[in-house]
């Protein structure tokens, strides 16, 4: 019939299809048209049918924050790539593409914190940044490996564990763990020592802090605040992200 509006039958595009191309030239798809990504998370909302009103809001509310997180991130890359900071052929670089692909894949799967993920998007930059050398580029891709395990406790404890070696450069240490953890949570703020405990575990294990001794591990190297070799360039890696956001 002559008033009848024509019908469009859109083809549904999972997000694999950007991310998980081994192809560059994904890369500059998503960072030239993040929306279409975003509006693919409604898409996918509203096409699921009956099933979709299970739990609408936690759905919505995923979606948007993916939506928000990729907005952002694709943003800053650009500005990365505008002010000389990120190569504009990162992606064709050792562990460039394979950190572009992971990075997109935690957002879309686990929409993390700010926390988790500014030190991913940190480890991303290290990866990629000008002039970055092979072993700089082998070690970045390392500690965003180290990156994707952590919480953001764990962040926290870390980031005020590396204050404190600033502020107190060269400070041998006046006692062993109970003390260590009283300053740290001092540091954080909410004087938990608990939660302080609860990070040690896991950063000890990545080798970001070292190992405490005793039979009651009772006992720790202070230099550096426990900081490890490793341990700070992750939190160094951190601060250098910041300095080059920054407007």
């Amino acid at each position: 019939m002559a008033d009848e509006q024509p019908t469009y039958i859109v083809k549904k595009r999972d997000l694999a299809d950007i991310i998980r191309l081994e192809d560059a030239g994904a890369l500059e798809v998503f960072l030239q048209n993040p929306l279409a990504v975003i509006a693919q998370l409604t898409v996918e909302f509203f096409s699921s049918g009956p099933k979709a009103l299970v739990g609408p809001g936690v759905r919505i509310v995923q979606g948007a924050l993916k939506g928000n997180l990729l907005k952002r991130f694709a943003k800053e890359v650009e500005d990365l790539r505008k002010k000389g900071k990120i190569d504009d052929n990162f992606g064709d670089r050792k562990y460039g593409f394979q950190s572009w692909v992971e990075l997109l894949n935690i957002i879309d799967e686990d929409t993390p914190d700010e926390d988790r993920l500014e030190a991913l998007k940190a480890m991303f930059y290290s990866i990629n940044r000008v002039k970055a050398a092979d072993a700089e580029q082998i070690i970045g891709y390392q500690l965003f490996q180290i990156a994707k395990k952590l919480t953001s406790n764990e962040l926290l404890v870390l980031k005020a564990v590396y204050e404190l070696q600033n502020k107190e450069k060269g400070v041998q240490g006046i006692g062993g763990f109970v003390q260590w953890a009283q300053a740290v949570s001092r540091q954080l703020g909410h004087s938990l020592t608990s939660l302080v405990d609860h990070a040690d575990k896991a950063l000890v294990e990545n080798q970001l802090l070292t190992e405490r001794f005793h039979a009651d591990r009772s006992g720790i190297a202070w230099p550096n605040w426990r900081l490890t070799d490793l341990g700070l360039r992750f939190c160094e890696n951190i601060d250098r992200y910041k300095v080059e956001m920054c407007p």
